[in-house]
């Protein structure tokens, strides 16, 4: 059996990655954006993403080790039955599910850090752009491992990803409105 080199070892966890940096940071960011501004309270904001990020990590690790765990066992099952024998090199469960539980939250911490050092009325801003900064490098890093732009993977990554989060922004700002709350 050969040594795996680093490289090969980040492009069998790419999927975790990517997925879980990306889904941390976008999902992060709605939530405390649409807290944020539907509350102004920095304490909520700042337990509500600990929370999130928390049980998130937790949830997107747990659900990357089962669906490793039963498509390598269905894999197993399909070669099996075409008389190919095992599969080569499946991903581990455990490895899948810590990589995506550690990256999970390593992106939820970008959005949530202007918080601590900021009143709420100015982390905003700074929370989108890291977090828009961030989701740029991503998409940048993983086009080096394939055959795409550089650019235009990171700019599809910000802008798929932040379309996203603008709906915790929108939700937010509608449901103060509806309930009357002056932020």
């Amino acid at each position: 059996m050969e040594k795996k080199t680093l490289r090969h070892e980040i492009v069998d966890s790419m999927r975790e990655i990517v997925f879980g940096l990306e889904d941390s940071l976008v999902s992060t960011l709605g939530t405390i954006t649409g807290i944020a501004v539907g509350t102004n309270s920095r304490y909520i904001v700042i337990l509500s993403g600990l929370v999130l990020i928390a049980a998130e990590a937790t949830s997107m690790a747990a659900g990357s080790y089962l669906s490793t765990k039963r498509a390598r066992e269905a894999e197993t099952l399909f070669h099996e039955s075409q008389g190919h024998g095992e599969p080569s090199e499946p991903t581990h469960p455990v490895r899948a599910a810590a990589v995506m539980g550690i990256f999970y939250l390593a992106g939820g911490v970008v959005p949530l850090v202007s918080y601590f050092f900021l009143p709420v009325s100015q982390a905003l801003i700074p929370a989108v752009a890291v977090t828009a900064l961030s989701l740029f490098a991503v998409g940048v890093w993983a086009a080096s491992f394939t055959r795409t732009s550089k650019i235009k993977s990171g700019v599809e990554m910000v802008v798929v990803s932040l379309a996203a989060a603008l709906i915790g922004y929108a939700i937010g700002r509608i449901v103060s409105t509806a309930f009357g709350v002056e932020v």
